[in-house]
Parts: C-alpha cells; sequence; structure tokens
C-alpha cells in the first residue's frame, strides 16, 4: 500500500483496503507506521527550483566558467537539502540528500536559502507573480 492520507473521512476506505490487503496475504505479516501528514513539495515549487536553477547557471561565472542546471542542483542540494534518513531493505537506515524527499514547507525553506544565496552574488532570480513561492513570502511578511 502506497501513502494514504488518513483523515475522518477516509477511515472506512482505509480498514477496507487494509482487510483486502490481510485477506489476500494470510501467511504475511506487515508493518504499520502513522505519521502525521505532510504535503510533498508541490509541482510549482519544483518548476520555481528548476528556473531559478536555468537563472543561476546563465549569469554565475567561475573561473569564466559556466555550469549547467544539474551542476547547481548538486551543489545546493549539498549545502542546503536537509538530510533525510530512509530504512535499507536489510533494515539499517541510510542517510540520503534529495530534494524529492521534501515536504512543501522544506521546499520552501529550501528555495528560501537559495534565494538569499543568489542575493548575495548579486544575481537576479524571477518570482513570477501567481506562484505558491511569492504567495507563502507575502502571508510572511503580513
Amino acid at each position: 500500500m502506497k501513502d494514504f492520507k488518513l483523515t475522518i473521512s477516509s477511515l472506512g476506505y482505509f480498514i477496507q483496503e487494509l482487510t483486502k490487503l490481510i485477506t489476500d496475504n494470510p501467511n504475511k505479516a506487515f508493518r504499520v507506521n502513522v505519521v502525521g501528514w505532510r504535503e510533498k513539495r508541490s509541482i510549482d515549487q519544483n518548476s520555481l527550483y528548476w528556473k531559478w536553477l536555468t537563472e543561476i547557471s546563465k549569469q554565475a561565472r567561475i573561473d569564466g566558467r559556466t555550469f549547467k542546471p544539474d551542476v547547481w542542483h548538486e551543489y545546493f542540494k549539498k549545502y542546503y537539502c536537509p538530510v533525510t534518513t530512509i530504512e535499507m531493505p536489510a533494515g539499517e537506515p541510510s542517510e540520503i540528500i534529495s530534494t524529492t524527499k521534501l515536504d512543501t514547507g522544506e521546499m520552501h525553506h529550501y528555495l528560501n536559502k537559495i534565494e538569499r544565496w543568489a542575493q548575495d552574488k548579486g544575481f537576479r532570480l524571477t518570482i513570477p507573480e501567481c506562484c505558491e513561492y511569492r504567495e507563502l513570502l507575502e502571508r510572511q511578511d503580513s
């Protein structure tokens, strides 16, 4: 079973799915882990992130060289992306750095760090009028 958003209105469906899972696999045991729900990073956030990486790649020069957006992606992950711990098949934990694991709040914080970095370097980043990032910034300022 993939991620499931458990709410009072989805409780009946959740019980139905668990019952089906156990009935279809009577000789198996399952691990159930319930954690608070947080939305994963949004498509809008991801689009803005890659727009910024492209803009940075066009403006940044290091020893006269430019670097592609995917290189800047790795650079920012290394310095600003929080480490996520995942469980490996043998049960041991492993730490990974991945923007795909960020929720919307973590991604917003990550984008803030990149925006500050760019401002400190004198780079201009576009923040579209109608985007989540701008809306969150405006809510924070009010």
